[in-house]
């Protein structure tokens, strides 16, 4: 059975292909904005040619994502939470719980043995968009993303940045700024700031949430991010080979029954 999947976040479309629950192709590329549909035919149409098969060749395609239903060609939608932990249990059958961490928001869903979602918590309003966050302050800073993302482990001492609106953060970061802190400086605030906000999704769940815990999304490959997301959460995650695809993994995979 071949089925593909597709996630249509705030910055990226992913795309996963399935043969038999095994992955055969993926596309990833931008958004696009008010021309959305036409990107996620394109990246479709690179995922395709990646698995070297035509698009009547897939059997079923489930969209997940904010933009989920931009997805004309997708059969089926399915929220982030659902999609996360089908593909959490694909890629290590073993975890307790997973979080997702993207451009526009930050959830956990822990798991029962079976795969079935157990207990789930997702951000609230000012605590989204910490991925396109740390975006816009690595502009501000003039920085690249992967620099900011290979910033050393540092705890900040002296600069403060509002962990409870991404608008008073970027305030707060370029306040700083204007007082004489070096982009180096607010960028370890900055990063220090987004952790402590997806902490405090991670820190929602009333139930225990074991001990083999994937984070996946586009900020698990911010290892500046990672490194402070651990020391505030107290928790040592494990982290797939490309992360960023989980959605679309979980999304192509829901179209596989669970046994």
């Amino acid at each position: 059975m071949i089925t593909a999947g597709i996630d249509v976040g705030l910055e990226n479309i992913k795309v996963v292909i399935l043969q038999d629950g095994k992955i055969i192709g993926r596309g990833i590329g931008r958004t696009g904005g008010a021309g959305r549909a036409s990107a996620i035919e394109s990246v479709m149409a690179s995922a395709l040619q990646e698995a070297k098969i035509e698009a009547g060749n897939v059997e079923k395609t489930i969209a997940t994502g904010k933009g989920r239903y931009d997805a004309a060609i997708a059969g089926e939608q399915y929220t982030e939470l659902v999609t996360a932990a089908r593909a959490a249990r694909f890629l290590h059958p073993d975890a307790d719980a997973v979080v997702d961490a993207g451009a526009d928001e930050t959830l956990i869903a822990s798991m029962e043995k079976d795969g079935r979602i157990r207990e789930s918590t997702i951000n609230q309003k000012c605590a989204a968009g910490i991925g396109t966050f740390l975006r816009n302050m690595a502009d501000r800073l003039e920085m690249s993303l992967e620099e900011l993302g290979a910033l050393p482990p540092a705890d900040p001492a002296g600069i403060t940045v509002s962990d409870g609106c991404v608008v008073f953060g970027e305030m707060d970061a370029l306040s700083c700024l204007n007082h004489g802190a070096s982009p180096k400086e607010v960028a370890e605030a900055v990063i220090e700031s987004a952790a402590i906000r997806a902490c405090s999704v991670i820190k929602e769940p009333t139930l225990p949430i074991g001990d083999k815990i994937l984070l996946v999304g586009g900020l698990a490959k911010n290892a500046a991010f990672v490194a402070a997301l651990e020391r505030q959460a107290g928790i040592r995650f494990i982290i797939p080979t490309d992360a960023e695809y989980a959605g679309a993994l979980g999304a192509a995979l829901t179209a596989i029954p669970l046994s």
